[in-house]
């Protein structure tokens, strides 16, 4: 299929779904593509091409974010090489559901039938991943599933340890550059994501949960026969935190960030810095800012001085 059939397909097939209102006056950044290390603007057609380049292409969210979802369906026809096989790894499918997923693409499914097969939670509020589903499939590239299930994070997140059954997600864990310098960064985040309402001691078993979670997202695509897309939010594509630390060494990928811009901030550098040194994405593309209802709003009990910040959870 060529791309512009692709993209009129992909046009067909979410019409509707990307619109969006924003909450905020236009930023300078909206709509753009920061390469962080060039400190340059690039067009969507180079991102592809260099994203193509790559085994592994790591395309963040915010995850109620219709416009992330939707410029990533019209990118991922983009990624493929011609006569290269490309898998797209879902954050929102647990790995308990892969062979269902295969099953169900196999017999034919559409998006719905697929999302029904690979049992997507309700957590994430389909239909708004229709549009990378959809794409995926007009572009007959495998849907994979690749997140822990949630029952496996929170035995995690409870016990503040990995289990005998977490073998795997241990070696990965072990073998990894990790610092604590990376340690507190995350800790940062989760608290931060979780308007610093969280009793502190919860923090740390909450980040090896996280760290969990993008070890298992790691090994999915680490066992891809071929170049794989992985689609999570921007928390596990950082550079600095997230999926890529856990990779096979050696291993070529890139992140790109999707993420809302700020009133306050008109410098793409400030929103690419990383912990430890490092910058947090490869790319960065800017949006505006989604309407939303205040995450923090519920949580806004102490005096106005004191009152934790707004939000959206690190991954």
């Amino acid at each position: 299929m060529t791309a512009r059939r692709f993209l009129a397909a992909i046009a067909a097939a979410v019409l509707g779904a990307c619109s969006a209102t924003p909450t905020a006056p236009p930023s300078p950044l909206d709509a753009r593509i920061w390469d962080v290390r060039a400190e340059s603007f690039i067009s969507e057609e180079q991102l592809a091409l260099r994203l193509r380049q790559v085994r592994y292409r790591l395309l963040g969210e915010v995850h109620d974010h219709p416009a992330h979802h939707c410029l990533r369906a019209a990118l991922i026809g983009q990624l493929a090489a011609p006569g290269e096989s490309v898998e797209v790894y879902f954050e929102q499918f647990d790995r308990a559901h892969d062979a269902a997923l295969r099953e169900a693409q196999s017999a034919g499914a559409d998006a719905d039938a697929l999302v029904r097969a690979g049992r997507i939670g309700r957590d994430w509020h389909w239909p708004l991943h229709r549009p990378l589903v959809a794409a995926a499939l007009i572009a007959k590239y495998p849907v994979r599933a690749a997140n822990l299930a949630d029952t496996e994070t929170r035995r995690i997140a409870k016990a503040g340890a990995l289990g005998p059954q977490d073998a795997a997600l241990a070696g990965v864990l072990a073998t990894a550059d990790w610092s604590a310098a990376r340690e507190t960064a995350l800790r940062a985040e989760i608290s931060e994501s979780h308007c610093r309402a969280l009793p502190e001691k919860l923090v740390p078993a909450m980040a090896l949960a996280q760290r969990s979670r993008d070890a298992a997202l790691a090994l999915a695509l680490s066992a891809a026969p071929g170049s794989a897309v992985l689609i999570a939010g921007n928390g596990h594509v950082r550079r600095d935190l997230g999926v890529l630390l856990y990779l096979p060494n050696g291993s070529t990928a890139l992140s790109v960030g999707f993420l809302e811009t700020r009133a306050e901030d008109a410098d793409p550098r400030a929103y690419a810095r990383g912990a430890a040194g490092d910058t947090a994405y490869d790319y960065i593309w800017f949006t505006a800012p989604h309407p939303r209802p205040d995450p923090c709003r519920a949580f806004w009990t102490r005096p106005a001085a004191h009152r934790p910040g707004t939000g959206i959870a690190p991954d």
